[in-house]
């Protein structure tokens, strides 16, 4: 009996021992908290494009890392907000929703499949789409599709009326925009990122091209250029490795022409961060700025800072303008955008990218601009972007971090002593 009760007392020690030691091997769940809140209430939670079946108000808890936050209410304008939350960390979002406007922009093309541009910008879209909360006034819409003629139409977009634009595309009709490259020439290699795109333009018989913007092709993606007695001029800012040009234009009767593809190669590290800020208007001024970890600011009054260079001042539209980052220290770097000056323009969609180790890793934009201030003393003239938040060495992140006071007050000084240019 006796040994019988010791076994059993040494079984149940040892089941204790054994149920101690699994909780003190198991790791805790990492978790944070998002609290959502908006005015009005009632806005749809989408979390990562994925629905979180709550509305706000709520209190979420949700994975540590990266995340996309959207709002969704009939008869508002979608809210959209980017954040990095850490475990144990929580994240407030108090929302105040913008009421959408009663538009509505329908488009078709014959063909189908063609590229949707609102005011100069890519939508992301092809045709068929109907766009819905557009702002009311006039805008400005180009469709293209490779091997067809693009189309372009300007209208006034009237609250509670519909507009249709049903494109028949058409093929290229001589005579078309020839295009003559004088530099770069094809397959050419650069230790520098910034490149000059110089030639001429005429008709394939002969005559004057009359227009006075092209539509310059940069690695895929859209950027107009202009276009003076046939010249066109202007710095492009490449990417390290193999980069792809290419111009297309239209003559007087519509007709596309569209030159050969140019490929030319940077030859130079690729940078581990790199911010392009590119605009959709011909004579404003818009000014990249960045602050890195230790509050040195990157403009266009002092282009090169310790850890980074600013490439260009791209004074009379339409950019790019290019920050490069060759080696990022732990940190946080500030971006955001001013619009110093719209001249003749009434505004200005401004679209940022940012690249990390040479790969397109976020979008920002299109952010519209109706202000502009020339010295940085109107909030409205300001797009504060994104921070990028380097945590160790080659690791980079898009981050909605709040900046520490003493950041805060010096980017308010800098802003607030920006030289005239």
């Amino acid at each position: 009996m006796k040994i019988g009760k010791l076994l059993i007392v040494l079984m149940f020690i040892g089941t204790m021992f054994f149920l101690s030691s699994c909780e003190e091997t198991t790791e805790p769940e990492e978790s944070a908290t998002l609290i959502v809140n908006s005015t009005p209430l009632g806005a749809t939670i989408i979390l990562d494009d994925n629905q979180t079946r709550a509305v706000t108000p709520a209190t979420l808890e949700i994975e540590p890392g990266y995340h996309e936050l959207r709002l969704e209410l009939t008869g508002y304008q979608d809210y959209f907000e980017t954040f990095t939350v850490e475990d144990g960390d929580t994240y407030n979002v108090d929302a105040t929703l913008i009421e959408a406007y009663d538009t509505s922009l329908q488009m078709s093309s014959v063909p189908a499949g063609a590229s949707i541009y609102i005011d100069g910008t890519y939508t992301g879209l092809f045709t068929p789409s109907t766009i819905v909360g557009l702002v009311p006034g006039y805008h400005f819409v180009r469709l293209y599709l490779a091997g067809y003629n693009e189309y372009n139409v300007y209208f006034n977009l009237v609250e509670g009326t519909p507009y249709e634009v049903n494109a028949n595309l058409g093929i290229p009709q001589p005579p078309l925009p020839e295009f003559d490259f004088y530099s770069p020439n094809d397959l050419q290699h650069f230790a520098d990122n910034v490149v000059n795109v110089y030639g001429y333009i005429e008709l394939d018989n002969g005559n004057y091209f009359t227009g006075t913007t092209a539509i310059l092709t940069l690695n895929g993606y859209d950027y107009e250029v202009d276009v003076d007695y046939g010249y066109f001029d202007f710095d492009i800012s490449i990417a390290a490795g193999e980069n792809t040009i290419q111009l297309r234009a239209n003559s007087a009767n519509g007709d596309t022409g569209v030159s050969d593809i140019l490929t030319v190669y940077g030859d130079f590290e690729v940078a581990e961060i790199e911010v392009v800020l590119w605009w959709n208007t011909p004579t404003s001024d818009l000014d990249l700025h960045a602050w890195n970890p230790s509050g040195e600011h990157c403009y266009y009054g002092n282009m090169n800072i310790s850890d980074g260079s600013l490439d260009i001042d791209d004074t009379e539209g339409y950019g790019p303008e290019t920050f490069a980052v060759p080696t990022a220290n732990v940190g946080i770097y500030e971006i955001e955008i001013n619009c110093y000056s719209l001249d003749m323009d009434d505004y200005s969609d401004a679209t940022v990218q940012v690249f990390f180790d040479g790969q397109l890793e976020y979008t920002f934009g299109p952010h519209h601009f109706i202000v502009d201030d020339g010295n940085g003393n109107d909030p409205l003239a300001w797009w504060e972007v994104c921070t990028i938040e380097v945590t160790v060495r080659g690791e980079a992140s898009i981050t909605n971090k709040p900046l520490s006071p003493e950041m805060r007050e010096k980017i308010m000084y800098d802003k607030m002593n920006l030289p005239k240019k």
